[in-house]
């Protein structure tokens, strides 16, 4: 009976110290959930190619992770059922081996629950370039090309349009919906910075300048064109309001394409937009084989 007893609270310690870590990753999913939302709906965007494909492959990763992780607990959880019943019915406790494993699963809770912060903004920052690709798809029948995630001197342009009227540099921003702010989901622009229900921000106008400019240096070295590079700032799911002229375009996604298409600064010919589009694609098959 005793036997039974200290396999039990063995059994009892293993289960509890892992959905315990479990139960921070939940906890953080959930507390995250009741106060933000996405600010787009990704089963209502344009399908990408292979997205199916894409949905499946990490579908089965996580099964495969799964499987692997519970053949390790197969293996293991006999012998430490054993060892820590033994433990219990000697008395005799290790205080040293039980802080240690104290500790080690405090900081694996906190690695879980930082993890899970940046987990978070990745998907958000995944889904809103999504919804702008969805979008862009529409300029190829007025004759844009349309690039993605191109690679520049330690960061990357979201998204690159060439077209007659000019090279677009589009920087897409997620930013969340928080609950508190009810339906209130809009985007001021006015005193030279970003006002949003909760908070305001001024360095994405600045990041959006300057992978402009990034892009017509490489692009006038590259090419000898000293065509002018627009900035756009791209919103996904928000409402933007212009208290003021920005110097450039401040978007929704769903504003993009007419925002585009409605800009006449500069005219390129045939010639240079094959040039520049040359340059883009070179730099996109160099990086991806570095990669």
């Amino acid at each position: 009976m005793d036997d039974l007893l200290n396999q039990g609270l063995s059994l009892l310690v293993i289960v509890g110290s892992v959905y315990s870590l479990l139960g921070v990753l939940f906890f953080r999913i959930w507390s995250h959930q009741r106060s933000a939302k996405l600010p787009i709906e990704r089963h209502k965007l344009k399908r990408v190619a292979a997205q199916t494909l894409s949905e499946q492959v990490n579908d089965n990763i996580v099964d495969v992770i799964g499987l692997i992780f519970l053949s390790a607990l197969i293996v293991t959880i006999p012998f430490a059922i054993k060892g820590i019943a033994e433990v219990f019915a000697s008395g005799n406790f290790n205080y040293f081996l039980i802080v240690l494993i104290i500790l080690g699963l405090a900081y694996v809770a906190r690695k879980l629950w930082v993890k899970s912060n940046y987990l978070i903004k990745l998907k958000l920052g995944r889904d809103a370039e999504l919804a702008v690709a969805s979008e862009l798809i529409e300029l190829q029948s007025h004759g844009y090309q349309v690039f993605h995630d191109i690679q520049a001197d330690g960061f990357n342009i979201d998204h690159l349009v060439v077209g007659a009227n000019g090279i677009f540099a589009i920087e897409t921003k997620g930013r969340h919906k928080r609950i508190k702010d009810d339906t209130n989901y809009k985007v001021k622009f006015e005193n030279n910075r970003l006002e949003f229900p909760s908070w305001f921000e001024s360095k994405p106008l600045e990041q959006a300048q300057n992978q402009a400019d990034w892009v017509n240096k490489w692009l006038y070295e590259a090419t000898g064109f000293n065509t002018q590079v627009f900035p756009v700032l791209c919103f996904p799911g928000w409402f933007v309001e212009l208290k003021q002229r920005p110097l450039f375009p401040i978007v929704s996604h769903k504003q993009l394409v007419k925002t585009i298409l409605s800009m006449r600064q500069v005219n390129l010919n045939q010639e240079q937009q094959r040039a520049i589009c040359y340059q883009v694609v070179q730099r996109s098959l160099h990086e991806s084989k570095a990669i």
